[in-house]
Parts: C-alpha cells; structure tokens; sequence
C-alpha cells in the first residue's frame, strides 16, 4: 500500500483487537493493517455493492478471507460494537463524516477515531469538540501535490467551542515539515478569501478577520509563538463568560497584562505557594485557577503572599471563579455528568439559581434519578465519584429522585433547593445550622468536600486552553491538591 494517507491512518491504529474501516477503498488499507500484524481482525464496510466487490477480491488474492470481514453498511448504521476499538473514516467530506459519528452512539465508549477528511476540515474541527470528542493529535500528510491532514479524536464528553484561529490551525506538531506546508497552505486559501471579500463593503470585516487569521497561521508555521493572556483569557470567555460573575466575585485577569506571551500555563484549583513553586520550576508564564488568588482587598503585601510571589516570578494569573460555576457547560454540568450513570440520571438538567432566560446558565443543577437510592446507597456511590476521604450526610426520608447539585459551598441555597421539591442536595463546606435545617426538613444533604466537587476546573481548563492553542504547554498542575489531611 503506497497511499501516504492511508499509511498515515494505520499509524494511528491504537487497539490489536478489531479495527473498523467505514468506506474501505479496495480494502488497501484493511490488508495492510493484517499484514503487518496491527490488529488481528478488520471489519471493511462500504455502502455500494461495487468497492465490495473490488475489497472482496483484494481480500481473497492476499489470503485473508477469515482475517477481514465485508459488511455493506450505510456508515455505521449496519455495524454494531463488538469489541471494536478503532474507527477509521478517511477519504470523505467533514460533514459525511460528522454525520457517520452522529448516528453511532457507541463510539462514546472510548473507541478511538481515525479521521481523514477531504473537505471543510475547519468544520470537522469544530463539530468534533463541539460533540464532546478531542483531538488527541493530528498529522499532516503529502501525497504526490496535495498535504492531507489526518486527526486522531474520541469522546470525551466535554463540549467546547473553538477560536476560528484554531478551526484553521488544527493541533498538529509545527515542527514537521509536512504540518507547516498545511499551515502554510491554508494560510494561502485565507489570504485569497479575504482579498476577495475585502473588495466589499459587507465582506470587509469579515475579511479582515480572515486576513489577520492568515497572518498567524504564516507565524505558526514559521515556528512562532503566537499566543498571549489574551488569547488564553478569551478561549476562557467563550465557555464561561467573566460578565456574568457575581458582584462580590474577583474573577478575571488578576496578575499580569494580557499582551505576556505565554509558552506554558498551568491550571489549579487554587494559586497556593506551592503550585507557584510548580508553575518556577517548569517555567509556566501562566495559571489559570478557579478560586481567585487576590479575593477580599489587600492593604498589604509581603513577599510569601501568592499575588507577591506572582509579580516578582512574573507569572500571570486569570481565575475564573462563579462565571465557571454558572456557565452552560461548567463545573455543575460536568458534576451532573459524572453523576449520571451512577445514579441513572434523565436527561432534566435546570439550575437552582438560573441567570438569564435561556434556562441554562445559572448556579447549581437539579436532575432527576430514574432508578432512586436511597441515602447511605448515595453516598457511597457519591465518595467513589468524587473520591473523596469522607461523604457526611443526613439521611432524609424516602427514595431519592429529584437531586440538586452545587459545587463548592452551596450551603445558603438550601432552602431554594427545597423550595424546588428536591429530595436531596450534593455539595460541600456545610455549616452546623444548614445540617439542623435539613435534617428538620427531612432533605437528604451530602456534604462530598469543597475541593473534591470543585478539583474538577483544573482538568476542565487544561482541555479549553490546549483546543485552542498550539505549540504551548498545558497541564494541570500536579501541586493542585487538597490541603487537608484526614484521619
């Protein structure tokens, strides 16, 4: 098999057990992955009878009728997942593909996506992240004239919104050679747009918006840094936006200037002395937190203080505290999704405190358990999700269905709560006389720790900032931990 694409796509083949190639070309590919021993069985699909045909024979010459399987199958639609653990779709357009993945639910178990599309691959980008799948990497290609692009995604059920930088960049590695002639190339395609739509007066802002889009994917590959605070701090906005804060908040740019180049971030729950001796030693230039390291006024500063120790290491800071509780997508949405297989969760998601009126944004979440558990059943379950030390809670009375759900230290929004005929209440910090109130009232109340409902923003801001930016470092910091030990 000489098709570079291809070769490319068996690269990326990760499973030895049964692979899937959806619109097999000839089988070309499906031989080569059983020839050289990649994976043990290839189950080769296509919807037309004729490319059967031809992978049909191309199977049979090379021997390997009981290795490769011929299925006729409308995508996936004909194919079910028995023990499938690689998906490849290559030579079709984004939105066939998008469509493909749609309409098979089963690739949400962990199955690993091979992805080669010809066209609007922008599109793909964002309809990937979009859907809850990231990019794992992606790989540039060329084939005689052309450079094709390769991306290896699966879901994970964080859905995300991508810059329009970053839905032309794509995450490939801008140190290879074919990666830079990509950018380089849709650079070009931009560079052309733009200039045509320029010439207009409705096409010129938009226009320029690709033109300066352009510009950066030349510096990109060229090997340039090309991101700063800002570019970090707006990815950050578009998931959950610094305006709708709470008037006490402090969230925001706290440390630095928005124009600091940034080649490493790190992300925590809280700036503390410590994670900033991570952020020294590996030399990020950034960390994004959830907790705002400056909260109350400071009338003082001294030199073992955080905010100090920031400036002096000239380290930025952006901490993204209720906007990331409230948000569409946020922490509380990401808490209801760890819940929902455990306790067998509908899909009825409404914050307790809603902001706005698209009935989505707000504090907290109330879902509803199908199933219904009763107390000590929950809490155990909740200690395993979370994994925390110790779940305290009081036992209500009944079978839990209705749950609401708010990170960190949602002890005040207790009487919402039963206001909102809920059964129980997840959160954390509960104080003496929330615990008296709910158990007077016969609500069951899990106190699962501040930390261990709210570590979760450290994880959730490292996957916003690497789907949009490349060539930078991130990570959550390994210093990111709770504070307080337990015996």
């Amino acid at each position: 098999m000489s098709d570079a694409r291809l070769l490319k796509c068996a690269g990326m083949v990760k499973g030895t057990g049964i692979v899937c190639d959806v619109g097999t070309d000839h089988a070309y590919l499906p031989v080569y992955l059983i020839k050289n021993k990649i994976c043990s069985h290839v189950i080769a699909s296509d919807i037309a009878d004729g490319p059967l045909e031809a992978a049909r024979k191309n199977i049979s010459e090379a021997g390997y009728t009981e290795k490769i399987s011929l299925i006729k199958s409308d995508g996936l639609m004909q194919i079910e997942n028995n023990g499938i653990s690689d998906v490849i779709i290559a030579g079709m357009g984004a939105e066939t593909i998008s469509h493909i993945i749609h309409d098979a639910a089963w690739l949400k178990s962990g199955v690993n996506l091979i992805l080669q599309p010809m066209t609007k691959i922008p599109y793909m980008r964002k309809w990937l992240y979009e859907n809850g799948y990231s990019i794992i990497t992606e790989q540039a290609v060329k084939d005689e004239h052309h450079v094709y692009t390769v991306m290896n995604a699966v879901y994970s059920g964080t859905r995300l919104r991508l810059s329009k930088l970053m839905a032309y960049a794509g995450q490939f590695n801008l140190n290879d050679e074919a990666s830079r002639a990509f950018a380089a190339h849709e650079a070009g395609k931009l560079s052309k747009i733009s200039a045509g739509m320029s010439r207009t007066v409705e096409g010129s802002q938009l226009g320029e918006k690709l033109k300066t889009i352009s510009e950066k994917l030349i510096r990109m590959s060229q090997g340039e840094n090309i991101f700063t605070v800002a570019d970090i701090y707006n990815a950050i906005n578009k998931h959950a936006p610094f305006k709708i804060q709470e008037k006490w908040d402090n969230s925001g740019l706290i440390v630095g200037s928005m124009d600091m180049p940034v080649t490493r971030v790190l992300t925590a729950l809280d700036i503390t002395n410590e994670v900033i001796d991570e952020a020294v030693s590996c030399g990020a230039d950034l960390i994004v937190s959830h907790h705002p390291v400056i909260f109350n006024p400071v009338k003082t500063l001294s030199p073992d203080m955080p905010a100090y120790r920031l400036v002096r290491n000239n380290i930025a800071a952006i901490c993204v505290h209720t906007p990331l509780d409230a948000a569409a997508g946020g922490i509380n949405d990401i808490i209801a999704d760890m819940l929902e297989d455990k306790l067998k969760l509908n899909e009825t998601r409404i914050p307790i405190e809603p902001f706005g009126s698209d009935g989505i944004t707000g504090i907290g979440r109330i879902v509803y358990s199908e199933a219904g558990y009763d107390a000590e059943n929950m809490a155990k379950i909740l200690k395993e999700i979370f994994g925390c030390s110790v779940v305290r809670y009081t036992r209500g009375s009944g079978c839990i269905h209705r749950i609401a759900v708010c990170s960190g230290s949602g002890g005040s929004m207790l009487q919402e709560v039963m206001d909102a005929c809920c059964d129980a209440y997840i959160t954390g910090d509960i104080k003496h006389d929330v615990w008296i109130d709910a158990a007077n009232s016969n609500i069951a109340l899990f106190d699962c720790g501040h930390y261990y409902t709210e570590t979760i923003a450290a994880g959730y801001l490292c996957e916003v900032i690497r789907a949009n930016t490349n060539g930078i470092c991130v990570s959550a910091a390994d210093s990111n931990r709770d504070v307080v030990s337990y015996i």
